[in-house]
């Protein structure tokens, strides 16, 4: 996965906007969103 997708995902995600329409504004599916903010999360859990 490419970086700045990953980062620009997160970064929508912080600033409120829905998972539907990151996805679709980033032309990726709804899925690939979820896991990647699931990932996110799960470091995220580990850390603390």
């Amino acid at each position: 996965m490419d970086d700045n997708k990953r980062r620009a995902i997160l970064a929508r995600r912080g600033r409120g906007e829905s998972l539907r329409a990151i996805a679709a504004d980033t032309k990726m599916s709804l899925a690939f969103v979820h896991r990647v903010l699931s990932q996110a999360d799960a470091v995220t859990t580990e850390i603390n």
